[in-house]
């Protein structure tokens, strides 16, 4: 049965558009906070092939719609139509496609009728803040009429809002510290996300972010990891397999490429050390002399920052930082509920809680936003 609304509902959005996945929370009106994890691949094919494209499953592993005389397809559904990764391009790219999928995968779901508001907070790396007039001009063209898999076409009035990366992290570290009766305002946090593409800090000082001591240009993950896999002897058919055993510690893993499982430890030696030596320009001009000034904390985060969490920790205990240095996703035991309790990814990944952090504490600002105004009104 379609739910009945007298009125467009309104759907609340953040959203994390990853190299690898996007992250999503959102929530309709009467209804408990939803997580929403959507593969990153986006393909563009011509309208006449879409009734060979099937549309069961869950939305989101099948997301694809029509606009105009083009199809766009996200995420799983994307992926048999593509020979390459998404690690290298900058999100704002195919950002309106993804979050236009993902506005049709939830009014799939939830039968939303096909006219509705959306409002609709984005992070976005630091650097990639100034396309965000590009990304609002092309997604809100495609929400004025999309087919979500060629059936219903909806029309999405939107409200959007940007921020940087890491935003969500420090909010979440925020509350933390507030429940013990500390004000962050009162201390430097340095905000390190550790990205695929790119590196992000964020410098906050008295509780503002200081943007002269920010930046997105320090090495990601993605190009030290292919240099190290490939001086390892590793191929492009085993970075799966060699990014498992980053993430579980497990060094032995099955090779695609050989058949048989092998030992992965000194390819995972190689990624850390060739990793580290990348990062540690970085650290050594932004990040330690302030440490060493005995000023502000370190909160590390990130995809990669979890994938090399025992290396950091080990880099920063030389260096004599450790009581200085926390990672994101410490401390998150409701975030970890909710996503076990909606996610059965989370159950093959024992990253996805920990990528989803900084989205959630995103959502949780959108929350108490339209809380506050609905209050005032």
């Amino acid at each position: 049965m379609t739910p009945s609304y007298s009125s467009p509902p309104t759907l609340l959005l953040a959203c994390d558009l990853g190299k690898s996945a996007g992250k999503f929370f959102y929530k309709l009106p009467q209804s408990e906070p939803q997580a929403l994890w959507m593969d990153a691949e986006v393909a563009l094919l011509s309208a006449s092939v879409a009734s060979q494209l099937s549309s069961g499953g869950r939305a989101q592993d099948n997301a694809w719609y029509r606009c105009g005389d083009r199809l766009t397809l996200v995420g799983k559904s994307a992926q048999a139509h593509l020979d390459y990764n998404s690690f290298k391009e900058d999100k704002f790219l195919k950002a309106p496609e993804r979050i236009a999928a993902v506005l049709g995968a939830i009014a799939h779901s939830h039968r939303l009728p096909t006219q509705f508001d959306a409002i609709v907070w984005i992070l976005l790396p630091l650097n990639e803040l100034g396309t965000r007039h590009e990304i609002a001009t092309r997604l809100n063209h495609i929400c004025h009429g999309f087919r979500f898999q060629n059936e219903r076409e909806y029309q999405v009035s939107l409200q959007l809002s940007f921020r940087p990366e890491g935003y969500g992290i420090y909010v979440n570290r925020k509350q933390q510290l507030q429940q013990t009766g500390v004000a962050i305002a009162t201390r430097t946090t340095w905000i390190e996300m550790l990205g695929h593409r790119n590196g992000t800090q964020l410098a906050f000082e008295t509780g503002t972010l200081n943007k002269a001591k920010s930046s997105s240009k320090f090495p990601g993950f993605w190009d030290c990891f292919e240099k190290a896999a490939h001086a390892a002897g590793v191929s492009p058919p085993d970075y799966n397999a060699l990014f498992h055993a980053l993430e579980t510690g497990k060094t032995q893993q099955f090779s695609a490429a050989k058949g048989r499982q092998i030992d992965f430890s000194a390819a995972i030696e190689q990624v850390q050390s060739g990793y580290l030596a990348a990062l540690a320009p970085h650290f050594n001009d932004h990040l330690i002399p302030g440490l060493a000034s005995g000023r502000g904390e370190t909160i590390l985060a990130g995809g990669a920052a979890y994938l090399m969490r025992f290396a950091l920790q080990q880099y920063f205990e030389d260096c004599g930082f450790e009581e200085r240095i926390s990672f994101a996703w410490e401390m998150h035991e409701s975030l970890q509920q909710l996503i076990e309790a909606q996610l059965p990814e989370a159950h093959e990944s024992s990253s996805i809680p920990v990528r989803m952090v900084d989205c959630f504490g995103l959502f949780q600002v959108l929350l108490g936003e339209v809380s506050r105004m609905q209050g005032a009104a």
